[in-house]
């Protein structure tokens, strides 16, 4: 059940920061950025998706210094939607630790000298793209969530046990 919280406007338009740079990571980094690295920079897709990825681990570390500060300093509100948007982050890294073995899970299983025609390894590029769908998937997920939670912030709700499980 959604519980509304009373806030001023600028305490909403705190809440939503949260969730404002949630959804930047996930549109804006991951799929963006990510085009665009391959694109104009040529880059080949792990480097792409791995480069995205340090920038987004820095952005999720910024929101758990962000949240610890807002439990001390900020509204409860803006308090409960920084927390919202740290605990979302975690469809993300799971993601990013599934990637990251099933990508290294390609390495120990090497492809004994098997490559395409363009000289990439066929078992390494079944495995990238293995990893990199769910992947696709929680970004867009992340980005629903996100947008989702950004107009709940703007209203001043939250949900109830939301809110239970991390009190003033």
């Amino acid at each position: 059940m959604i519980i509304k919280i009373d806030a001023t406007e600028q305490e909403r338009k705190a809440a939503k920061a949260a969730h404002e740079l949630f959804t930047i990571n996930a549109i804006l980094i991951h799929v963006i950025g990510g085009l665009g690295l391959i694109k104009l920079l040529n880059t080949s897709l792990d480097i792409a998706i791995g480069l995205t990825i340090v920038i987004s681990a820095m952005l999720i570390i910024y929101t758990y210094f962000r949240t610890k500060k807002a439990k001390s300093n900020d509204p409860y509100l803006v308090y409960l939607h920084w927390q919202l948007s740290l605990n979302r982050y975690k469809i993300l890294i799971t993601a990013y630790i599934f990637y990251f073995l099933i990508t290294s899970l390609g390495l120990l299983i090497g492809d004994s000298g098997v490559s395409s025609m363009d000289g990439t390894s066929i078992i390494g590029s079944i495995m990238t793209l293995l990893g990199t769908v769910p992947l696709f998937f929680a970004v867009l997920v992340s980005a629903v969530l996100g947008s989702g939670s950004m107009f709940n912030a703007g209203r001043g709700e939250i949900d109830q046990t939301f809110a239970q499980k991390y009190p003033q």
